[in-house]
């Protein structure tokens, strides 16, 4: 594997991942962000998406991949530190209950305001909604 970097998903409540990483590639607030190894710092605020990272498990490259809600993404030289509200692997995705939830995200966001902060919220919802789903295919 070609050079990693330590690398921590962290939420609230716990540790999603930690290890070493060669590539790790979060949705930022302006597009995808990808970050590999001596990368300039770098601080961004993260949108809901799919995060995903080229990660080293035991000398053996593996493709990580969670469903994150809003957070940042800071890179230093040396780490990458990914701070969410939420992060899902693909196992932990309920598909009927992120169904459910963008069906309701959707139907409130109707009735909002556009450019309003509870519109910004709904909007969240909606898209990691739609991560859930994109992530468990």
């Amino acid at each position: 594997m070609a050079k990693t970097i330590p690398f921590k998903l962290i939420t609230p409540t716990a540790i999603a991942y930690e290890g070493e990483a060669e590539l790790v590639i979060a949705v930022g607030t302006e597009g995808e962000e990808g970050i590999l190894a001596s990368h300039a710092p770098f601080l961004t605020a993260l949108r809901p998406g799919v995060l995903r990272a080229n990660v080293d498990e035991g000398g053996a490259p593996k493709r990580l991949e969670f469903a994150t809600g809003q957070g940042f993404m800071q890179a230093l030289p040396d780490r990458v530190t990914v701070l969410v509200d939420e992060a899902l692997s693909r196992d932990r995705v309920d598909v009927a209950a992120a169904r459910a939830e963008l069906e309701a995200a959707l139907d409130h966001l109707k009735s909002l305001q556009p450019q309003t902060a509870e519109y910004a919220r709904e909007q969240a919802v909606v898209d990691f909604a739609q991560a859930k789903l994109a992530l468990a295919g």
